[in-house]
């Protein structure tokens, strides 16, 4: 069994360094940040680090069932193009954010699954991304509300995610350091109905944001337009959103698949996941 964890282990970060590169923002960059601005790019930061592991209101089985893969997909971001495209008119930076991360679940007694979402920290070129996240879902209708005839699952997630994202740029012929992390927790109910193989659901929740972005620089710069000239600028948003998912789980054999829809932040992600269960 150890052996088998660790060969899968392996095989979802492999997935996930093969499809999702830190390469992606290699021409990432930006100038003369106003406050609306800064509030549009945490905007799409936050729905693109939004937690998602791609699952239905259903549990993975209980105490001692595991699940193990890797979960990607997109958000389309372009008011984050448009900013960057600002700074940069022949930009190959396009209006697409990519995310993904491994996935960890593991079932525990009252119905509740915990769950972990890693993205090890790839670099390219003078980006570096990382990312963490953790959940944990409760089925009532594997607890509380078992033999009440119920013909759906239903489920309470709570989450927390934690996404960073450093480089270097110049402004203005002076070599920069910039770091921008995102902070995000967020409660959902979810509900499904199973059908042979396919476990479709429905989710809605409310999530909270903390975006910061920080620049540092050997002589002063002045990214963020709105504070002064400066080695060291630093700035905040704290956006909120209600959420929608929409998505479907599909069982085979001892691996699932997941696709899923959701609309967070006023943005669209497109999500999907491969995973083994056992």
């Amino acid at each position: 069994m150890r052996t088998k964890l660790l060969k899968l282990r392996w095989i979802a970060a492999f997935l996930v360094g093969a499809f999702l590169p830190a390469a992606s923002y290699a021409d990432f960059s930006l100038t003369n940040i106003n406050i609306a601005d800064f509030a549009t790019l945490i905007n799409e930061f936050s729905a693109n680090s939004h937690y998602s592991t791609v699952n239905s209101a259903s549990s993975i089985g209980g105490l001692g069932s595991f699940e193990l893969g890797v979960v990607g997909g997109i958000t389309k971001a372009p008011d984050t193009l448009a900013l960057v495209k600002r700074n940069d008119p022949g930009t190959s930076f396009k209006d697409i954010l990519p995310h993904g991360a491994i996935l960890g679940r593991v079932g525990v007694p009252y119905g509740i699954t915990a769950e972990l979402l890693w993205l090890p920290k790839i670099k390219a070129q003078n980006i570096s991304l990382n990312r963490w996240g953790l959940g944990a879902q409760w089925t009532m209708t594997d607890n509380v509300l078992d033999g009440m005839g119920i013909p759906v699952a239903i489920a309470l997630k709570g989450f927390y995610t934690k996404t960073s994202l450093k480089y270097s740029q110049t402004i203005s012929t002076v070599p920069a350091d910039i770091d921008l992390t995102n902070s995000l927790w967020g409660l959902m109910a979810l509900t499904s109905y199973k059908v042979w193989i396919f476990d479709p659901y429905v989710g809605i929740g409310y999530t909270a944001a903390k975006g910061d972005l920080t620049v540092t620089a050997n002589t002063p710069v002045q990214l963020l337009a709105y504070l002064p000239s400066s080695t060291s600028q630093s700035t905040g948003s704290s956006p909120t959103s209600a959420q929608f998912q929409v998505g479907t789980d599909i069982t085979l054999a001892f691996f699932s698949l997941g696709l899923e829809y959701v609309n967070v932040f006023s943005k669209n992600n497109y999500n999907a996941r491969l995973s083994f269960r056992f």
